[in-house]
């Protein structure tokens, strides 16, 4: 709808196909000065936070920070909070409090699906633990007692293979604190380490060459040859944080020597 006053006129003529988005005409104003035109903006955006809210739990941060490095390790250049970052992974896979909030969030999820006995059992196993006081050492080995323990006595055979997939989850986090978080942070750090180690040992030699047999492999998905590429043509950058944990690992004295450790067998 015009505003103002004009004379319009058509540049399509009667009869013809249109398609969508086509200008049937235009509107000659009878006084042009009295319309606002559009200027661009030469100003600056309002600063922003994260695209997803992201909460404050030490669970919340550390999936955060996971995952800003595991995007460095793939190729996008995540620099200029690198040190940072790490350091927080750091601060984060050493707060005692870690693994009671990352089961309690699993028990929200599960709540209502999962056995009420055994989410009861649950949770009492993290009120004994947490009445120790802060700093309390995190029940792993009775949590996985509880939930077998339930899993044989009150579930019948032909049942236990579905509500263990359901638990899954729990099941999870005790076996990455079964050796407590000095085990768990060697879990993680050895997991960015097999990241970089994954994508890189996939080239050497003439880079054409190793693309070219990527593409083979791969021909049913190239969307996986172009990251690959994209997170080895950043390799320079990605071992300045492999470089960083190494430094870590050499000044903290996490277990390298021990032939079962994830370290050692990254390294």
């Amino acid at each position: 709808v015009a505003t103002e006053d004009g004379v319009p006129h058509f540049v399509k003529q009667p009869g013809v196909s249109l398609e969508p988005g086509d200008i049937l005409g235009i509107l000659t104003l009878d006084d042009p000065s009295r319309v606002k035109h559009a200027k661009p903006f030469n100003g600056l955006l309002p600063a922003t936070g994260q695209p997803g809210v992201v909460g404050s739990k030490p669970h919340q941060l550390l999936a955060l920070y996971v995952d800003i490095l595991g995007n460095h390790l793939e190729g996008f250049d995540n620099s200029s909070v690198l040190n940072n970052t790490f350091k927080s992974l750091v601060d984060v896979l050493h707060n005692s409090e870690l693994p009671f909030f990352e089961v309690s969030s699993i028990l929200a999820t599960l709540s209502g699906r999962m056995p009420g006995k055994l989410e009861d059992s649950i949770r009492a196993t993290l009120d004994a633990a947490n009445r120790r006081g802060a700093g309390a050492e995190f029940p792993a080995s009775r949590l996985k007692k509880v939930l077998e323990h339930y899993l044989a006595d009150n579930v019948r055979t032909q049942e236990r293979t579905m509500l263990r997939a359901q638990l899954a989850p729990l099941f999870d986090v005790v076996e990455r604190f079964a050796g407590g978080l000095k085990a768990h942070e060697v879990h993680v750090i050895a997991g960015l380490l097999a990241r970089y180690a994954d994508t890189e040992k996939l080239f050497g030699g003439s880079i054409e060459a190793r693309v070219l047999a990527l593409r083979e492999q791969h021909k049913d998905n190239l969307d996986a040859v172009v990251s690959l590429v994209l997170s080895h043509i950043k390799a320079q950058s990605k071992a300045k944080l492999v470089l960083m944990i190494l430094d870590y690992v050499k000044a903290s004295g996490l277990t390298v020597a021990s032939a079962d450790s994830e370290l050692r067998q990254v390294l």
